[in-house]
């Protein structure tokens, strides 16, 4: 739960009519600067400060402010900018992570009301809201108002229109948005989708616009991917700019992008990955149809680029050079088949790594520390886990193909984890069936609500000792302070709060005499300019 103090919760100040929702900003801020002072003059454990210049932003991911360390080594206290995109999404790269590790506490898990009728959920998060979108029959988007515990539509990503690969993102005081086969800046278009071609999962970064661009009139259809030279408030995309990779197949497209360094990578369904460096393309793994190998998630952590993967259900790391297999990361879960495993999601929370592995709805988490692997849970309660088929309710599907001459893809009812999204002190976990589908009542076991609402499910998951919020882009270097008292962490801007949680007092214990290491740690490398710091 987010601490503020002991004070009158705004919200409650708001409904009763004492002030107004316009005032409401105001006063919270009040309240939480005040409540904070109080705290900080009684028990400040430790500050840390940054005046950090972000620079030209170009769509970059920022990387790590700090990290902290004990005298054993092991990671204690740290904060960064996770630069993630999963499945369909990327993640918003001004929400700023801060946390105190905290081995000892356990995970928590509620269960937040299902946001639409389909079967499975995506997130991510955009200037401090935690969104859901499903792209099957729903496709809008809703966020999650905290205080009305309530998931509400926002209408300007298209109610009934959004679909994978689209959404907003901030860059250098500039709202883009990808929509339809367009992208428009701060309400302007910019680029329009000609007729006969599609434009698909944009990506902005580097000072460039990427996207794959399908070509569908005539006899050979074929699929580009291309990157444009562009910086928003420049005007049009000028598409002679682009610099084009011919695919081998029509049709190919992402589940995930990423970067590392002044590396941008693409990746394909039919296991094509590509990087771009600014000038040229090169093919990191060629695409091959038949074969499977497909890239769900890709995250910065350290000095590498780590990439999930179907079918071996683990992550491969990119280090600029070549992908490697690290197998057994995850390992599988007892009782269940080892084949045909998708490692799907990944996500960063308080200081520890975080996997959702199909297809049966695993949790997993990596410790640094120890260089091993915990099971934490599965998020489905049903049916039973087996060994003797490879998803779940694959038995059924194909009991019943059999008897109705029906071709029901026998793996539609297997079960993902597809969101690992932190916003404020929780991190929020969604799942799905293989794509969201609409409730199929040819199948009788999903006449049972209890089982088809599991797919519909959004799960808010907390611990003491982990605070995410965004950034206010300023064009100006920026101090950030991170502060830990005997109970909360805090983040603070040029002096402005922007999140605080509560902590352990048994956690902060031990960070005095942390060793720190500026601009670099599990959220990669900083790409910015670290101008000032200090620890106190």
């Amino acid at each position: 739960m987010i601490a503020y103090g002991n004070t009158i919760p705004v919200v409650a100040l708001v409904r009763s009519g004492v002030i107004k929702k316009a005032e409401s900003i105001v006063v919270l801020m009040l309240v939480l600067s005040n409540s904070f002072e109080l705290k900080s003059e009684e028990n400040l454990i430790m500050q840390v400060t940054a005046k950090v210049d972000l620079g030209e932003d170009l769509g970059q991911n920022f990387g790590s402010i700090f990290e902290g360390r004990d005298a054993d080594g092991r990671v204690v206290i740290g904060a960064g900018f996770s630069g993630n995109y999963n499945t369909h999404f990327r993640m918003d790269r001004y929400t700023l992570q801060f946390f105190v590790r905290d081995d000892e506490a356990e995970l928590e898990f509620e269960k937040l009301p299902p946001p639409s009728d389909d079967a499975g959920n995506y997130l991510f998060d955009y200037d401090g809201r935690i969104y859901q979108n499903s792209h099957h029959n729903d496709r809008t988007a809703r966020w999650w108002d905290v205080s009305n515990r309530s998931w509400q539509v926002d209408e300007s990503f298209g109610v009934g229109e959004m679909v994978a690969g689209e959404g907003k993102m901030q860059v250098g005081g500039h709202t883009l948005q990808f929509k339809g086969g367009e992208v428009w800046c701060d309400g302007q278009k910019v680029l329009t989708e000609p007729d006969g071609e599609d434009y698909h999962h944009f990506y902005y970064a580097l000072g460039h616009l990427f996207f794959f661009n399908n070509f569908k009139a005539g006899n050979e259809p074929r699929t580009r991917l291309l990157a444009i030279l562009w910086v928003p408030g420049d005007g049009a995309v000028d598409l002679s700019k682009s610099i084009p990779l011919e695919l081998q197949y029509a049709g190919e497209t992402p589940f995930s992008i990423g970067q590392l360094g002044d590396e941008v990578v693409n990746s394909s369904n039919m296991g094509g990955v590509y990087g771009f460096d600014g000038k040229t393309w090169k093919i990191i793994r060629n695409s091959l149809r038949g074969v499977s190998f497909q890239l769900y998630s890709m995250l910065n952590w350290y000095d590498k680029l780590l990439i999930a993967q179907y079918p071996t259900g683990n992550l491969f790391e990119y280090d600029g050079k070549e992908l490697r297999h690290l197998e057994d990361a995850p390992p599988v879960m007892a009782g269940v088949s080892d084949q045909a495993r998708e490692a799907q999601t990944t996500g960063l929370y308080g200081g520890d790594l975080y996997v959702g592995v199909w297809p049966w709805s695993e949790l997993w988490k990596y410790s640094a520390h120890g260089d091993s692997w915990k099971f934490i849970k599965r998020m489905f309660e049903r049916p039973e886990i087996t060994d003797e088929m490879v998803h779940p309710y694959e038995d059924r599907i194909r009991a019943y193909n059999e008897a109705h001459k029906e071709d029901i893809v026998w793996n539609s009812w297997g079960q993902r984890v597809t969101g690992l999204t932190p916003m404020g002190d929780a991190l929020y976990l969604s799942v799905s069936a293989k794509g969201c589908p609409e409730r199929d009542m040819r199948l009788e076991f999903l006449h049972d609500d209890s089982v088809y609402d599991q797919y519909r499910s959004v799960f808010r998951v907390t611990k003491p000792g982990c605070i995410s919020a965004p950034i206010k882009w300023t064009g100006k270097p920026i101090e950030l302070q991170f502060r830990v008292t005997e109970s909360e962490v805090t983040i603070l801007q040029d002096g402005q709060i922007l999140g605080s949680a509560a902590v352990r007092g048994e956690a902060v214990s031990g960070l005095k005499g942390s060793q720190i290491t500026w601009g670099t740690g599990m959220f990669g490398s900083l790409k910015a300019n670290l101008q000032e710091s200090s620890v106190e």
